[in-house]
């Protein structure tokens, strides 16, 4: 989640209240018992329950429209990962890894460029500015769909509007009351079906959550989506009820994986990574209750699980695979959670499938700085920003799996030579991943890894996606001391051994006036979105960046552009 939105009217007063509301985040009811662990071999392995998912009714989006409500003040705050106890040590001595910066330039050759859903027009469709905007984006069936936290819009490839901006909430068949964030969005094209996410959570009485998941099972995104509802409450949970921060989609070709960090809504509990698990077949043919597995309190080496990143699976695999950062300090690290999940082809049926978990060696990665960008000025509050904007942590960021490899990235602090100060990085990963058993074998191992930086820039919030034929592409943010946040991207052609320069899809044309960077660091994108063009030709990419001065209160934007593959 780690947002935050205000309305135009009041920005302040409510702050503090949602902050105590919130305290911490994420939840869930399904199962009636934590999970267990046991050693097995080189792995451990989990136990968890099943339980089921409910309709909650049909949209359209060309019937779509605003669910405004204006005068409401919504605070979405930074949840980062809870710090572990100081006994947890590092595996080895480490420091902050030292890169060398790459060149920039200031254009490159796109596919399509446009920009998407903006902080204007999700204002003008919600009633309120929101910020950061938690993008997503879907490709497929000739329609591109960016959905922004509370508002999306579909377009064709070459930019064009085709529907929206439409409301988040009407989107999902929710009030314009309910509390909601934290997008994600995936065209399947194998099975020609749409999916988005978001997580929901309820304030008023005892205090309630679930994960609303749309699914329209054709090619055509403007005709009709169901909306499945999976409770996470977990009310006897420990310090629940308990909401679902930052869900995080995974696919393959049996399921779909949706992996939250479970926060108690009234206090700091923070009971650690969940994992859902619901049959495609279920979601596609419309089943009014679709079995949902769920494995719940995750924990790996000593420490409770954060991020837990399921993969796009895009080729044939003998498990379900995840990946995620350790650092339990919130300092420095070299190792990474692997988890797999196998024997999942049959949770139709009602049979359970297995989860199992091992750490592997990484490169040494770092809690990146907080990015300094030109000083501006927010004219709803009439006080100066900081520039100042937040990099998150050094938490695991999207991840997909292609011909038994699986490919991640993160946010690192990083030396760069020639730099004064440390900068933010990017850290990625390739992961060689094997099952032995029918659980994560011990083979399993970083077959690949580095740093991209640029010298007197700071990187925030990659996405890496690898092509069929063997493309590497990563896309984030980008911002200095003298750059304005820009959206920008770098490839490694296949074969080769290095990535090239760093290019700009998008310049930013002005300084960050976000309501969060008043008197600190200010709020920025949670993350970046990618996915595979289905045609085969290209990977389309969306992230944030600051494209105008805005409306008064906020002026992020989005955009999306795809790199040739």
């Amino acid at each position: 989640m780690r947002f935050s939105s205000r309305s135009k009217v009041s920005i302040l007063v409510s702050l503090t209240a949602l902050v105590v509301m919130l305290g911490g985040i994420f939840a869930y009811a399904l199962v009636s018992n934590k999970t267990t662990a046991h050693a097995a071999g080189a792995a451990t392995s989990f136990s968890g329950s099943m339980t089921s998912a409910k309709v909650a009714g049909t949209i359209n989006p060309t019937q779509l429209g605003s669910t405004a409500s204006p005068g409401k003040t919504r605070i979405f705050p930074f949840h980062g990962r809870p710090t572990a106890s100081a006994s947890i040590a590092h595996t080895s001595a480490l420091s902050r890894p030292t890169a060398n910066g790459v060149k920039m330039f200031a254009s490159g050759a796109l596919l399509h460029n446009f920009d998407g859903v903006s902080a204007t027009q999700s204002a003008l469709v919600n009633g309120f500015d929101l910020e950061p905007p938690d993008e997503a984006v879907a490709v497929g069936g000739g329609y591109v769909f960016n959905f922004v936290n509370v508002a999306g819009a579909f377009y064709k490839p070459n930019g064009q509007l085709v529907a929206g901006p439409f409301s988040g909430n009407a989107f999902l068949n929710e009030p314009a009351s309910a509390f909601l964030s934290d997008t994600r969005a995936y065209y399947d094209a194998p099975a020609h079906t749409w999916y988005a996410l978001m997580l929901e959570i309820g304030f008023t009485g005892a205090g309630e959550s679930h994960l609303d998941l749309a699914v329209n099972p054709t090619s055509n995104p403007l005709s009709t989506w169901t909306i499945y509802r999976i409770d996470t409450t977990d009310s006897i949970n420990a310090g629940c009820p308990c909401l679902p921060d930052y869900p995080i989609f995974g696919i393959d070709q049996y399921n779909i994986y949706i992996s939250t960090n479970e926060f108690s809504i009234a206090g700091p509990q923070f009971n650690g990574a969940q994992i859902y698990a619901i049959a495609k077949s279920q979601l596609m043919s419309g089943a009014p209750s679709p079995n949902v597995v769920h494995f719940s309190n995750l924990s790996l080496a000593g420490v409770i699980s954060y991020h837990v990143q399921p993969a796009i699976t895009l080729s044939n695999s003998p498990a379900e695979y995840f990946l995620g950062a350790l650092d339990p300090n919130n300092t420095f690290d070299n190792r990474l959670g692997l988890w797999g999940m196998t024997n999942r082809n049959k949770i139709a049926q009602g049979v359970m499938p297995n989860l199992s978990a091992m750490v592997i060696s990484s490169e040494a990665y770092a809690m990146p700085p907080n990015a300094q960008t030109p000083v501006g000025f927010n004219a709803g509050v009439g006080a100066a920003t900081t520039g100042l904007v937040q990099t998150d942590f050094d938490a695991m960021q999207e991840v997909e799996y292609l011909n038994g490899h699986l490919y991640g990235s993160l946010n690192t602090a990083v030396n760069i030579p020639g730099d004064t100060v440390a900068r933010s990085g990017i850290a990625w990963f390739d992961v060689a991943p094997s099952i032995s058993g029918g659980v994560v074998g011990g083979s399993s191992a970083v077959a690949d890894q580095g740093y991209i930086t640029v010298q007197g820039e700071y990187l925030l919030y990659p996405h890496i996606q690898v092509s069929k034929q063997g493309t590497t592409a990563i896309v984030f943010s980008l911002g200095g001391p003298g750059t304005f946040l820009s959206a920008a991207y770098i490839v490694r052609q296949p074969g080769a051994k290095h990535f090239g320069n760093v290019q700009l899809a998008a310049a930013g044309a002005a300084p960050d006036n976000g309501f969060g960077a008043v008197g600190g660091a200010g709020r920025w994108g949670d993350y970046s979105a990618g996915q595979l063009d289905p045609s085969g030709h290209g990977i389309w990419f969306a992230t944030q960046y600051i494209p105008n001065n805005g409306d008064q209160f906020e002026n992020w934007g989005n955009r999306v552009f795809e790199v040739q593959g």
